[in-house]
Parts: C-alpha cells; sequence; structure tokens
C-alpha cells in the first residue's frame, strides 16, 4: 500500500499559514483571562484501525457452495484540518463547542477464509504416462483499498470548566474517492498442482492462483455515513494554541455495497493542534 503524499503536503502549507497567523498575535485558549475569539483553527492527523466487519461476503457470487469472507482488518491514517467554535456568552466560561473537520481517510482492509480441499489429477511419480489423485488445499484473500474524504460536524461538551477533558459526538459524511478490490483464490499445497484454465478470470504465480477481482468495488455505494463518539483533552502548549490528542469509534450507518451485508468500522487515535483566530 502506498502511502499518498499530497494529504501530508496540504496539512504542512495549512500549518505553517496558521502559524503565521498566529505569530501576528493570538488569545491564549480557554485561559481565566481570554476575551478574544472563540474560533480555533488547525491540522489534525492521526491512525485508523480498520473493522471490516461482514459475516457472509461471498468468495463467488452465485455459487452456494463456496466459502464466504467473515471479515477482515486494517491500518491506515487521516490527516485534515479541523474548525473549532466555542459556545457561551464568555469563552473563558465556555465548556461545549461545535467541531468541524475535513480529512482525507485511509480504511484499507484484508481478509482470508480458508478454501475447500479438493481431489487434484497430477502426473504420476511412477508412470510420466499416467495419472494419480492429491488433496489440495485452497485459499481465498481480498484486499480493500477504501479512501475517503470526509466532512465531520461534532458537538463537545467538556466535563467541567476548570476541567477540559471532553465528550464529543456527531455524524461523518465520507465520499470515497478509492474504493477497489483485490480478489485471490490461491492453492496452497501441493506445490505441483495449478488451476485449469477459463476465459472468465486471469491467473499468476505459474497458474496457482486466479484473479477474480481486480478494480472498483462492484455496486459501491455513493456515500459513506457514520457517527462518531470520542473523548478528547485539551493540552495548552503556549499563548494562543493548544493540542488536543484524543480517540473516537467511527461507525458506519451504511453498507460498503448495496448487494452485501458490509461495513466499514475505524478505531481512531489522533492529535488536534488549534490555534486563536
Amino acid at each position: 500500500m502506498k502511502i499518498r503524499l499530497l494529504p501530508l503536503a496540504v496539512a504542512a502549507l495549512m500549518l505553517t499559514y496558521i502559524v503565521d497567523v498566529h505569530a501576528q498575535g493570538g488569545a491564549t485558549p480557554l485561559g481565566p483571562e481570554d476575551l478574544g475569539t472563540s474560533i480555533y483553527l488547525g491540522p489534525c492527523f492521526g491512525y485508523n484501525s480498520v473493522s471490516h466487519a461482514t459475516q457472509k461476503l461471498a468468495t463467488f457470487a452465485g455459487d452456494a457452495y463456496c466459502p464466504y469472507f467473515e471479515g477482515g482488518t486494517g491500518q491506515g491514517f487521516y490527516v485534515g484540518l479541523t474548525y473549532e467554535h466555542h459556545l457561551g456568552p464568555k469563552i473563558e466560561e465556555s465548556t461545549s463547542s461545535i467541531i468541524g473537520r475535513v480529512i482525507y481517510s485511509m480504511y484499507p482492509g484484508s481478509m482470508k477464509q480458508q478454501g475447500d480441499k479438493f481431489p487434484s489429477l497430477i502426473p504420476d511419480p511412477v508412470d510420466p504416462t499416467g495419472w494419480s489423485f492429491t488433496t489440495t488445499e485452497t485459499e481465498h484473500t481480498i484486499d480493500i483499498t477504501y479512501n475517503v474524504l470526509a466532512l465531520e460536524v461534532m458537538y463537545k461538551q467538556n466535563v467541567a470548566v476548570d476541567i477540559p477533558l471532553g465528550i464529543t459526538a456527531g455524524p461523518t459524511f465520507e465520499y470515497p474517492l478509492q474504493k477497489t478490490i483485490l480478489q485471490e483464490y490461491n492453492i496452497l499445497t501441493p506445490n505441483n498442482v495449478q488451476f485449469a484454465k477459463s476465459d472468465k478470470y486471469t491467473y499468476k504465480n505459474n497458474d496457482r492462483t486466479v484473479v477474480v477481482k481486480d478494480g472498483d468495488i462492484e455496486n459501491a455505494a455513493a456515500i459513506r455515513i457514520g457517527l462518531k463518539f470520542g473523548i478528547q483533552y485539551e493540552v495548552i502548549i503556549g499563548e494562543g494554541y493548544y493540542i488536543v490528542p484524543a480517540v473516537y469509534y467511527n461507525w458506519s450507518l451504511l453498507n460498503v455495497k448495496s448487494d452485501e451485508d458490509y461495513r466499514i468500522n475505524a478505531f481512531q487515535v489522533g492529535v488536534d493542534i488549534r490555534f486563536a483566530l
């Protein structure tokens, strides 16, 4: 999996701009003498521990005798821009805010499912002109690339004025920029067995691997809508800005495919850097 550098470059440019704006003056966030702006802006980035949740994703569509994938996992990252607007008549007494984010997020995943054991014909080691039977072990695999541009809107509530521990919740609307699948059917053992070729598929690894699918996910939903819940902690690190480590759970409300019970959820750990404007 190649990590795209464009989102990281955009985040670096945004951070440079925000630091320059902050250098021209700003207020101490959340401090008792802060009577200035209630708006904060800054970059965010983090890690995605991804769950591809399914119980009946077909290995071969329309074939009831083939096994089904039962879910998988993956690891990705997110990077973007955070906007926070503190609520209340006095910023120094505010315990709640509205947080918006625009982020690029990656939800990759891999699945494996053991295949059936089949009797196979191989050349007879004693009589080269004859054939003998052996048992073949197989495995189905899937590699998913699912990258999105997300818009998040969350409400944050701190537990108290003097305790910067907050609970956040809200929807996330995510447009898939890339949604591809590589599905393969592999012979594991023995080493001297190959698939009989069919015009329906392509083959590799000396005809020991069938490429079942390689391209865009069929019948994929045009949007991913989720609910995001989290806990964050605000740490002041200088005049007019602070960092916010946080953990979230991003739960999908929609299936990835319109014809399959298959959802992508993520446990997210990240950091925001927010500057007073």
